[in-house]
C-alpha cells in the first residue's frame, strides 16, 4: 500500500517531465555505468539461456539416438530373421547384421556423456544463473535510485516554485518549511543510492569480466569434449563397414534407396479410395450430361422386367382422378445392380407402346414429386434410400424412367432408380 501511495504521488511529475514541463536531473557518470551494466546484464541472461539450450539439446540428441537405434533393432530384427532381408538385399547386409551393435553403441555414448552434461550444469548453467540473480538485485537498486531521483526532482521543483513566489501567504510559509524538510530527506536518499552505484558498479563490471572469461573457456572445452566423444564412438562403428571417403551423403542415400519410393507409391493400398458419389460427380463433369448412367445399371441395358404403369398409359385426366395404390409386397423389385448378361435374353421382346403426349407445362417451375412403388436401400455413397409409399421431391430427372434421378427425402439428397417410383 505504501508503494502504491508513492507511485500515485510520483505520477504528476512523471507526466510533466515527459512533456518537458518539469525539470529532470541527470548524472552523466552514472548513465555511462548504467549503460555498461545493461550490456553485461543482457549478455549474462543470453549466456544462461544458451547454456541451458545446449545442455538440453545434447541430452535430447542422445535420447533420440538411443530411441532411433532401438526402433531400427525392433524393425529389422524380426523381419531380417523371417524374410531373410540380408539375403534379398545384399547392400543392406552389414546394417541388418550390426543393428544390435549400433543400439549398444548409442546407449554407451549416452552413458559416457551423462557426466559431461552434469559438469555443464554445475560449472556453466548454475554460475550463469547466479550471475543473473546478482544482476537482478543490482537492477532493483538502480530502479530504487530512479524512484529517489523522481522524489528529489519533485520536491526540488516544488521548493523552487515557493521560493520564487513574490507574495507569500501564511499557508505558503508553512508549506515552504514542510517542502524544505521533504526536499532535504529526498536529496539525502538520492545521493546515497547514486553515490553507492557510482562507487560499486565499476567494481562489479570488472569482476563480471573476470568471471565471464573463464566461464567461456570452460564451456568451449566441454563442447569439444562432447563432440570428440560422439565422433570417436560413431567412427569406431563405421570403420571397416562403410565407405567413409565419400562426402556426397545425398547421392549415397539416393543410390541406396533405388526405386523403393516409386514402387511404394504405385501400390493400391497407398492410394485414396474414391466414393461412388464422387465418381458419379466426376463422370457428370466429364461427359457434360446432367444425369449420367451408372455402369451396369438399369439405364445401360434393356430391363429384364416390365412394370405395369397403367396410370402413365392412361389419359392425363384419368391419371389425376385415380389415386396411386402401393403395390403388394409380393411383387419383386427390380434389382438396381445386376449383370448385363440378362439383357440378351430379353432383347427380342417387344418394347411397350410409347406414353401419350403430356400436357404443356406451366411457365412457372413447380415442385415435382414422385411416389415410391418399391423399397430401395442405398448401395453406395450418394444413393437415396426410401420405402414404398414415400413421396420424394424430384430435383433432377430425365424423360427416361430407366435413368437414375436426383431427389430429396427427409432432408437427405441423393440419386435413385426412376423405375422404383411413379411420377405424380
Amino acid at each position: 500500500m505504501k508503494g502504491l501511495t508513492k507511485a500515485l504521488q510520483r505520477t504528476p511529475h512523471n507526466i510533466t517531465s515527459r512533456i518537458g514541463m518539469a525539470k529532470k536531473s541527470t548524472d552523466p557518470e552514472f548513465n555511462d555505468y548504467e549503460r555498461k551494466f545493461a550490456a553485461v546484464e543482457a549478455a549474462s541472461e543470453k549466456m544462461h539461456k544458451d547454456s541451458v539450450v545446449f545442455r538440453d539439446s545434447v541430452s535430447g540428441l542422445l535420447a533420440s539416438g538411443s530411441s532411433f537405434s532401438g526402433s531400427l533393432a525392433t524393425l529389422f530384427s524380426p523381419m531380417g530373421a523371417e524374410y531373410n532381408l540380408a539375403g534379398k538385399h545384399p547392400q543392406a547386409e552389414i546394417t541388418v547384421q550390426n543393428i544390435s551393435v549400433y543400439q549398444g553403441l548409442m546407449e554407451e555414448i549416452r552413458e559416457t556423456l551423462l557426466p559431461e552434461l552434469e559438469l555443464i550444469d554445475s560449472r556453466i548453467v548454475q554460475p550463469c544463473k547466479e550471475l543473473n540473480e546478482i544482476c537482478k538485485k543490482i537492477r532493483k537498486t538502480i530502479v530504487k535510485r530512479e524512484h529517489k531521483l523522481i522524489d528529489y526532482d519533485r520536491h526540488n521543483n516544488s521548493l523552487n516554485k515557493l521560493r520564487e513566489k513574490k507574495e507569500k501567504s501564511l499557508s505558503d510559509e508553512k508549506n515552504l518549511f514542510k517542502v524544505e524538510q521533504d526536499f532535504e530527506i529526498a536529496s539525502g536518499e538520492y545521493e546515497h543510492y547514486n553515490n553507492l552505484l557510482k562507487t560499486e558498479l565499476p567494481t562489479f563490471l570488472a569482476m563480471a569480466t573476470r568471471f565471464i572469461d573463464p566461464l567461456f573457456h570452460s564451456f568451449y572445452y566441454m563442447q569439444l569434449n562432447v563432440y570428440y566423444i560422439i565422433m570417436e564412438k560413431v567412427q569406431s562403428f563405421a570403420d571397416g563397414k562403410y565407405d567413409m571417403t565419400r562426402k556426397d551423403i545425398e547421392d549415397i542415400y539416393l543410390e541406396q534407396r533405388g526405386d523403393a519410393a516409386e514402387r511404394m507409391e504405385e501400390l493400391s493400398i497407398t492410394k485414396r479410395i474414391v466414393s461412388t458419389a464422387k465418381l458419379l460427380q466426376t463422370a457428370r463433369s466429364a461427359s457434360g450430361s446432367s444425369t449420367p448412367v451408372r455402369a451396369g445399371s438399369i439405364a445401360s441395358r434393356t430391363p429384364s422386367y416390365a412394370l405395369e404403369r397403367k396410370e402413365s398409359l392412361a389419359s392425363p385426366s384419368s391419371a389425376k382422378k385415380d389415386a396411386f395404390v402401393p403395390p403388394s409386397r409380393t411383387v419383386a423389385a427390380p434389382p438396381p445392380y445386376t449383370s448385363t448378361n440378362s439383357s440378351s435374353s430379353i432383347a427380342g421382346k417387344k418394347a411397350p407402346p410409347p406414353p401419350p403426349p403430356l400436357k404443356p407445362k406451366p411457365s412457372y417451375n413447380a415442385v415435382k414429386y414422385c411416389t415410391a412403388i418399391f423399397d430401395f436401400d442405398a448401395q453406395a455413397d450418394g444413393d437415396l434410400s426410401f420405402k414404398a409409399g414415400d413421396r420424394i421431391e424430384i430435383i433432377e430427372r430425365t424423360d427416361n424412367a430407366d435413368d437414375w434421378w436426383t431427389g430429396r427425402l427427409n432432408g437427405q439428397t441423393g440419386i435413385f432408380p426412376g423405375t422404383y417410383t411413379q411420377a405424380d
